[in-house]
């Protein structure tokens, strides 16, 4: 009578229930608090850090937008005259010197005749003048007035400058002429993109760059700026210019001051990032003041030499580049060098400035958020330890019984997962895990045996898939092989059944290691002939490449054996190969209680069309097309013929494998007298390719094939649509 053995489940029923319910009620309480102080917290300070950095940009750009609306209020209630250089420039040199952030304000007048049918403006030839007032680094402040130059050529502008001196009467310097040219400047982009109908009366920004004043400096000494344009009109509805206002963005540096937390002794971050158009995020604001700016895609970006590390990764991090697909708000975790740090990215309004693709990002360590939890850390921590602690007591000398049990059934698993089945004798006391274990050696012997009738590779990926083989395929581009041994049935009546069986296997098994040490798979023997796949069912890079690597090595794995005592002495035999490759369907075909697992389609009878050709041309080995372009930087080939092979119509370039490419052929006068004379028949002069041909026949099989059809052709010329197609009559 058998021994009744103790079941794992009922041995740790019990124990599993404590333990269960402790460790339940620790999580539970820890997860609560966790997730409700860490939301409640990092919620609140970074959205208010946020909202305070958006306030602290409205401020910044609101300047500039209230000059611009000063100036409109003026010019369309005609308080500002516009047609008056010297009346116009001094309003606008008033509000410039109201406000020390102004860099600069421009007036260009011009009058709208209509709009282009793509939205452009059309523009009256008069007026087109332009009134600049720029602020220079040291506070002067210079008037430039662009106009047409009535001494020059239509269309010609000039240009004029006056220095303004602080504290003396306006103007106290006459306008003078600018060394620098003119243009017409109502072809500046920042008057044509905002004229257009698109745009009527909206509010334009652009993004950083350098301040116009400033051109003859070096790029560190530049002044950074933010531009604001707007079409103006009058009370009554006619355009008569085009307002840009220029703001200093000294104020943007100070964003990165700012704290989540104020008073907290926590790393914490706060910087404003702008999109750069590549799929990434850059630095707006500096983080020291050893940041320079560059150009990327025409804007103007922060580079920092020693930029933070948690700064570096979040502007890589997914957030990022969630934020830069287009999401308003993105938060998560960043580990850097050992630290958990939590950063939330908001994308700025569009009505916040206009300024689009800004993102302000508050980093702050996590530890800030998670030090309230550690009480109660500690207390699930204790309250955990001592239960866990009684359980051991009691459990332990059981666990240490099944542990060695449990281990012998983890290690099979492993040597299974690794794709190891050979045969264990072990065994466990406990009934459960002994069954587990000849259960498992039952699996092995299965998959052992399926691995002889199928590609070991199918095998390992319906082992890895626990999944059953289902009838269907799916579309795969492979490479196919066909091969066959030529006079093997006269062989065959000279040998005994047994003998012939020896013979043969030893033939098939170094053909099938020269096959999958290329990764093909052996998809079927039909007697003495072998079909395989490449790139199926697992993937093959260069997979027509492997195939013809795989043709050779057959080719020097047989002349070893033929060569060697297995072979007892008998003749050699010749192997043709036919390999093509094409889209055809892969899977698993059949009845549904009888599967195989094969290639179909009219791919693979075009390849096991090849293999017999080989016969016809003398050859032992012909490849399609698409497997000579892949393979032709690796291997050299022959162009033998282009042919329609048996039951198609259309023909295809046909080509013999070689060998390697750095191999010179013995006989490559052969190869290239070959070649021309192909040529020769393609361009349909039958005579010429007859005697090139004929004059290596001797030495070349396909060369008297082809001058045997040069004479037939010549004797009986084929139609005018003939393309060099050669029907065969014979599979």
């Amino acid at each position: 009578m058998a021994r009744k053995r103790l079941t794992l489940g009922a041995f740790f029923a019990l124990a599993t229930i404590a333990v269960a319910l402790v460790v339940a009620a620790a999580l539970l309480t820890m997860m609560r608090r966790s997730r409700a102080t860490i939301l409640a917290e990092s919620d609140k300070l970074q959205l208010a850090a946020s909202a305070r950095v958006e306030g602290t940009i409205d401020a910044l750009l609101h300047r500039a937008t209230h000059a611009l609306a000063d100036l409109e209020r003026g010019i369309t209630a005609g308080v500002i005259p516009i047609d008056d250089v010297e009346s116009l420039e001094a309003p606008l040199l008033v509000r410039l010197l109201a406000d020390d952030h102004l860099e600069e304000l421009t007036f260009t007048r011009a009058d709208l005749l209509g709009y282009a049918s793509g939205g452009a403006a059309e523009l009256a030839e008069a007026p087109r003048v332009q009134v600049s007032l720029q602020r220079a680094p040291d506070g002067r402040v210079t008037t430039r007035v662009a106009r047409p130059d009535p001494a020059a050529a239509p269309g010609a502008f000039a240009a004029s400058l006056r220095h303004h001196e602080l504290g003396r009467a306006f103007p106290s310097a006459p306008l003078v002429p600018s060394p620098t040219p003119a243009t017409d400047p109502t072809r500046d982009l920042t008057f044509s993109v905002i004229a257009s109908r698109a745009l009527r009366g909206k509010v334009v920004w652009s993004d950083l760059h350098y301040a116009e004043a400033d051109r003859a400096l070096p790029a560190p000494d530049r002044r950074i700026v933010l531009t604001v344009q707007k079409a103006i009109f009058t009370a009554a509805g006619q355009f008569v210019g085009v307002v840009r206002c220029g703001l200093l963005t000294r104020g943007l540096d100070a964003i990165g001051q700012l704290e989540v937390d104020p008073g907290s002794p926590d790393p914490q971050r706060v910087a404003l990032l702008a999109a750069t158009g590549t799929g990434a995020l850059r630095l707006v604001t500096r983080t020291s003041e050893a940041d320079t700016l560059e150009s990327i895609d025409g804007e103007l970006r922060v580079h920092t030499p020693t930029m933070p590390p948690e700064l570096a990764a979040a502007l890589t991090s997914p957030q990022a580049a969630a934020i830069d697909a287009g999401a308003p708000r993105a938060a998560g975790v960043l580990e850097v060098r050992g630290v958990r740090w939590r950063i939330s990215l908001a994308r700025m309004p569009g009505m916040t400035g206009g300024i689009a693709g800004w993102v302000v990002a508050v980093l702050v360590v996590e530890e800030h958020y998670t030090r309230a939890l550690a009480a109660t850390q500690r207390y699930v921590f204790w309250a955990f330890a001592a239960t866990l602690l009684a359980l051991l007591l009691i459990g332990g000398a059981a666990l240490l019984a099944v542990r060695r049990d449990l281990g012998k059934i983890v290690a099979a698993t492993a040597r299974m997962r690794a794709f190891d089945f050979r045969p264990a004798a072990d065994s466990s006391r406990f009934r459960d895990v002994d069954e587990a274990m000849a259960g498992l050696e039952r699996a092995k012997t299965v998959v052992r045996a399926m691995g002889k009738y199928v590609p070991i590779d199918l095998v390992r990926r319906l082992y890895a898939a626990n999944a059953e083989p289902t009838l269907g395929g799916e579309p795969l581009e492979v490479t196919i092989l066909f091969s066959d041994i030529e006079g093997f049935t006269s062989l065959a009546e000279t040998l005994s059944v047994t003998e012939l069986a020896h013979r043969l296997a030893a033939y098939l098994e170094v053909m099938t290691d020269a096959i999958e040490a290329t990764e093909g798979t052996i998809d079927k023997y039909i007697g003495d002939a072998v079909m395989a796949v490449w790139n199926a069912p697992s993937p093959v890079a260069r997979h027509a490449t492997a195939a013809c690597a795989a043709v050779l090595a057959c080719l020097d794995a047989t002349r070893a054996l033929y060569a060697s005592p297995r072979w007892s002495g008998l003749p050699p035999l010749t192997t043709r190969f036919g390999v093509h490759r094409a889209r055809v369907l892969v899977g698993h075909f059949g009845a549904p209680t009888r599967l195989s697992y094969t290639a179909l389609g009219d791919g693979v009878n075009l390849a096991a069309r090849l293999e017999p050709l080989c016969k016809h041309y003398g050859v032992c080995t012909l490849v399609s097309e698409d497997v000579y372009q892949e393979a032709k930087d690796t291997y050299r080939f022959r162009h033998i013929d282009r042919v329609a092979v048996k039951g198609k119509l259309h023909g295809i370039d046909i080509y013999e494998l070689i060998g390697p490419l750095d191999q010179a052929p013995p006989d490559e006068d052969v190869l290239a007298g070959y070649e021309r004379a192909l040529a020769a028949y393609l361009a349909r002069d039958f005579a010429g390719a007859a005697r090139a041909f004929a004059a290596q026949a001797d030495r070349d099989p396909p060369s008297a094939v082809l001058a045997e059809r040069c004479r037939r052709l010549e004797a009986e010329p084929p139609p005018e649509s003939w393309g060099g197609v050669h029907v065969a009559q014979h599979k």
